[in-house]
C-alpha cells in the first residue's frame, strides 16, 4: 500500500515532527530515512522522513516537494540512534540528522571525479599477436595493444588518458580497437584517498609480543567479541603501555569474522599517525578517514566508500560516530576523557556517550581507552557498569619518565621572554641537543603575548565583541580574538589616552619559539598550533618531518599533548602547568591532571627512559603533585571526595541553560523568568511520593528521600565569559542526582522556556565546560 502521509523532522531547532502529504509521483519511492525538501512556513527546508502515519489531525497537508539524493538514505539503526540523541540531549532530531551528513552532501555540492578506463578483452599473448599483425599499417593501434598487454596479469585495466599518453596515440586509434573487439571502455567514480601517497608502500610490520597485561586484556576482549553481546570496556593504561596494540588485536578479530570497526580519535592531529599504524598492522584492509580538515570532495568520497561497504575500518574525529557503517562489530574511543568529544554548538552531543549507546543498540563491544580516564568512566568501571582492563606498566622495559617540578616566580613573565625557560629546563634542553635527541616544549597558549596594556592609564586592548583581551600575533603583526576571530592592526598609541607606552604581557607559543631560537640559535625548531597548521596536509607534513628527525625541538599547544608516539623524544618540558588550573570550572583540576600526565607521557617512548620538567606556580596543588609523582589513585581519591560532597558528576548530573543576547537587560529579565519557572517545577519534583502512614519517622525518611531526589536550580548568574561575539551571557545550572530527574524536569517545562525575541537559549545536557 502506498503511503499518503509522511512524518518529517525538519532541519530547524524544534523538538517535534510535522506531517506532509506524499505526492503520487513520490509514493512508490519514498522510504523512512530519505532526506526530502518540504515547504516550511514561508521558506523551503530540508528534512528526513521518519514514518508514515495512517492519519493526521491537520486537515490540509502541504505536499513534499522532492526526495534529495535517494542513495543517501539513513538506515533504521541511525534513525534510532539519532532519535535517542534528540531525546536525551534535548536537541532537534532534524538538526542531528543534518549534522550526520558530510557538508558537501548537505549542500548538494558534492562532486566526485569520474575516470574513463580501458579494459583489455584478450589475453596478453593475444594482444601482442594482434599488435604484431597490424603494426605496419596501424602503429598507434599496435602500441595501444602492447601497452595493455604489458600492464601485467589480471584485469589489465588502465586509465584512458594515461593509455593514450604512454602509447602516443589519438582517440581515433582507441576507438578503432574498440570496434575490432579488443578492448572496451567503462566510466567509474574515482574515490579520493587523502593518505594514499603516505600509505602506498608501507613496510611490513613486525608483530610485537604482548606483555602479560596486554595479553590478558586481549583475551578478555576476544571472549567478549565472540559472545556477540553488548559490553563497554574501559581500557585504562599508562602512557606507552600499548593500548593501541590491544585495539588492533580486537579489531583484527572483528574484521576476520566479517565485521567492521570504528575508531574515534579526539584530535585531528592524531589521525595521520593512527591511520599509518592501523594500515600497516592490517594489510589488505580498506581504511576510511573522516574529519573536518579533509576537503569537501575527499570527505564525500570517504563517506560514500563507508556507506557502500568498501571500508573495513573507519578512523575519524567526533562526527565519525554517525558514519553509515554496515556490519559494525566494534567501536573504539581513544583518549575517551577528551572534552573535544563534546560538540559545543548545536546540536550538542557527546560522541563518547553516543558511541556507548550505538554499541548498545547494535549489541557490539565498545572500548574506551585512556591513560587518564574521565572520572565518569572510571566510576562506571569501578561500579561494574563497564568492564575494566588495566595496563599498569609501559610496554618498554625502562618505565615511565623521571619527573622534576620547578616552582616559577615573577620572572617567568618578563616582557623579553627571558624567564620562560628555567635554569633546569635550559640545562636539559642543551644536553639533549648536544647528544642529538629531540625535545617537546608545551604551552597551551597561542600567539606571542596574551595582552597589550597601556602603562599610563592601564587600558587593555580588548575585543569589542567579547570580554577577553586581544592576543598579539607577531608573525602577522595583528591582534586577534581567539573566540570570535576578530583581527585588528596593532595601534601605535593607547586608544584611550594616546600614550605611546604600550606594554606587552603574557606568553604564547610564538614567544616561546623566539626565546628558544635566541638561546639555541643552531636548533631546528618546529611550532605546532592552529595558527601554523590549518589543513590536514600541513599537519601531516609537520608531524612527519618531526618524526623523521628533521627538527630538534617541537613547541606546541594541545595538538602535541596526547596520543603522539615520537621515539626520538627523550625530554618534555611543560612551560606553565597552571594555565587552566584556576578556571571557574569544577573540572579544572581534572583537566590539569590529565593534561600534565599526557604531556609527560610523550617522553621516553624509544630506547631510553624519558625525562619531564614541569614548571608551575602551584607545585603543591594535588592535581600537579599527583601528575608529577604518578600517583593517579591519590588524585582520584581527592577529586572524587570533592565531587561527592558537592554533588558533581559522577555523583550527580548537570544541565546548563545559557541565555544570550545583545541587550543585557533583556537577557537578565528572561534569565530571571526562566529561572523562576525551573525553580517552581523543581520544587514540585519528587514530592509526590510522601504519604501519611501514621509513622512520623517513616514520613520524615520519605520526605528526605524526595528532597534528595529533587533537582537544584543554581542561578541565574553571569557566565564566566560574560560576553562573547557581541552577546551578553547568563547561565542557569540544573543539578540532579540522575539524568532521569533532569529529563523529567525539562520535559515538563520545555514549552515555557522559549525566550522572547532578541534572546537566544541553549540547553547543554552533561556540559563539559562551565565557561
Amino acid at each position: 500500500m502506498v503511503a499518503s502521509i509522511a512524518e518529517i523532522v525538519v532541519n530547524a531547532p524544534l523538538l517535534r515532527s510535522f506531517h506532509y502529504s506524499v505526492p503520487g509521483d513520490l509514493g512508490t519511492d519514498l522510504r523512512r530515512g530519505h532526506r526530502v525538501l518540504v515547504p516550511f512556513g514561508h521558506r523551503t527546508a530540508t528534512g528526513v522522513c521518519v514514518g508514515f502515519p495512517a492519519e493526521s489531525e491537520v486537515p490540509e497537508l502541504k505536499p513534499i516537494k522532492s526526495i534529495l539524493h535517494p542513495e543517501c538514505r539513513f538506515d533504521e539503526h541511525l534513525l534510532e540512534l539519532t532519535r535517542w540523541i534528540s531525546s536525551y540531549y534535548r536537541v532537534s532530531w532534524g538538526e542531528i540528522l543534518e549534522a550526520a551528513l558530510p557538508p558537501a552532501i548537505r549542500s548538494g555540492k558534492a562532486k566526485e571525479r569520474k575516470l574513463r578506463e580501458v579494459i583489455a578483452l584478450g589475453s596478453p599473448g593475444e594482444l601482442l599477436e594482434e599488435a604484431g599483425r597490424i603494426e605496419r599499417r596501424a602503429a598507434a593501434q599496435a602500441r595501444i595493444l602492447r601497452k595493455l598487454a604489458e600492464d601485467g596479469p589480471g584485469d589489465r585495466v588502465i586509465e584512458r588518458s594515461r593509455l593514450l599518453k604512454e602509447a602516443r596515440a589519438r582517440a581515433a586509434s582507441l576507438d578503432r580497437q574498440k570496434e575490432q573487439g579488443w578492448l572496451e571502455e567503462k566510466t567509474r567514480v574515482k574515490r579520493l584517498d587523502p593518505y594514499e601517497s603516505e600509505t602506498a608502500n608501507l613496510p611490513p610490520r613486525q608483530e610485537p609480543v604482548l606483555n602479560p597485561a596486554q595479553a590478558a586484556a586481549v583475551e578478555a576482549l576476544e571472549s567478549s567479541l565472540d559472545s556477540a553481546e553488548f559490553k563497554t570496556w574501559l581500557l585504562y593504561g599508562v602512557s606507552g603501555s600499548g593500548k593501541t596494540e590491544v585495539y588492533l588485536r580486537a579489531l583484527r578479530r572483528v574484521l576476520d569474522k566479517g565485521g567492521r570497526g570504528l575508531v574515534l580519535v579526539p584530535e585531528i592531529a592524531l589521525t595521520p599517525q593512527t591511520v599509518l599504524r592501523f594500515k600497516q598492522a592490517l594489510p589488505g584492509r580498506q581504511v576510511a578517514i573522516l574529519h573536518s580538515m579533509l576537503s569537501p570532495n575527499e570527505r564525500t568520497s570517504q563517506w560514500r566508500n563507508i556507506q557502500e561497504g568498501k571500508a573495513d575500518l573507519i578512523i575519524g574525529a567526533r562526527s565519525a560516530i554517525f558514519a553509515p557503517i554496515p556490519d559494525l562489530g566494534l567501536i573504539v574511543v581513544d583518549e575517551e576523557h577528551e572534552p573535544s568529544y563534546k560538540q559545543d554548538t548545536s546540536p550538542r552531543y557527546h560522541a563518547r556517550d553516543v558511541a556507548v549507546m550505538r554499541g548498545k543498540l547494535l549489541d557490539v563491544n565498545v572500548i574506551l581507552g585512556s591513560a587518564t580516564p574521565s572520572l565518569e568512566s572510571l566510576h562506571n568501571a569501578r561500579e561494574g557498569k563497564y568492564g575494566l582492563l588495566e595496563l599498569p606498566e609501559r610496554a618498554t622495559t625502562h618505565g615511565l619518565p623521571r619527573v622534576y617540578v620547578v616552582q616559577l616566580d615573577g620572572s617567568f613573565y618578563r616582557s623579553d621572554g627571558s624567564g620562560l625557560i628555567s635554569r633546569e629546563l635550559d640545562r636539559m634542553v642543551r644536553k639533549e641537543l648536544e647528544r642529538g635527541a629531540q625535545s617537546i616544549l608545551y604551552l597551551n597558549r597561542r600567539g606571542f603575548t596574551n595582552n597589550i596594556q597601556c602603562s599610563e592609564c592601564g587600558y587593555v586592548l580588548s575585543c569589542d565583541e567579547c570580554d577577553v583581551s586581544l592576543t598579539y600575533h607577531r608573525g602577522d603583526n595583528l591582534l586577534r580574538c581567539h573566540y570570535c576571530d576578530l583581527k585588528e592592526m596593532v595601534p601605535s598609541s593607547c586608544p584611550d589616552c594616546r600614550s605611546k607606552q604600550l606594554r606587552h604581557s603574557g606568553v604564547g607559543t610564538e614567544k616561546v619559539v623566539a626565546e628558544i631560537s635566541r638561546r639555541f640559535p643552531d636548533a631546528r625548531v618546529l611550532r605546532l598550533d592552529r595558527d601554523t597548521v590549518r589543513n590536514h596536509r600541513l599537519l601531516r607534513q609537520a608531524l612527519g618531518a618531526f618524526s623523521r628527525g628533521e627538527y630538534d625541538i617541537l613547541v606546541g599547544t594541545q595538538m602535541v599533548a596526547k596520543g603522539h608516539d615520537f621515539p626520538g623524544v627523550n625530554l618534555v618540558g611543560i612551560l606553565l602547568a597552571d594555565t587552566g588550573l584556576h578556571f571557574p570550572d569544577f573540572r579544572a583540576a581534572e583537566r590539569t591532571w590529565q593534561l600534565v600526565t599526557q604531556v609527560v607521557g610523550r617522553a621516553g617512548r624509544g630506547d631510553e627512559r624519558g625525562l619531564a620538567i614541569i614548571q608551575t606556580f602551584s607545585p603543591d596543588h594535588y592535581a600537579i603533585e599527583s601528575a608529577a609523582k604518578g600517583e593517579a589513585e591519590e588524585f582520584f581519591r581527592r577529586e572524587l571526595e570533592y565531587r561527592r560532597t558537592l554533588g558533581y558528576p559522577p555523583f550527580g548530573r548537570l544541565v546548563k541553560i545559557l541565555l544570550s543576547g545583545k541587550v543585557e537587560e533583556k537577557v537578565r529579565e528572561e534569565a530571571a523568568r526562566i529561572g523562576e519557572i525551573l525553580r517552581q517545577a523543581a520544587s514540585a519534583d519528587g514530592s509526590g511520593g510522601a504519604r501519611d502512614s501514621g509513622d512520623l519517622s517513616e514520613l520524615k525518611k520519605t520526605w528526605a528521600g524526595a528532597l534528595a531526589s529533587r533537582p537544584r536550580i543554581l542561578g541565574p548568574a553571569p557566565a564566566p565569559l560574560n560576553r562573547l561575539q557581541g552577546k551578553f551571557r547568563i547561565q542557569i545550572l540544573i543539578k540532579s542526582p540522575t539524568s532521569a530527574v533532569n529529563q523529567r524536569l525539562l520535559e515538563r517545562v520545555e514549552d515555557r522556556l522559549k525566550p522572547r525575541r532578541g534572546v537566544d537559549l541553549s540547553i547543554d545536557v552533561d556540559p563539559q565546560s562551565m565557561l
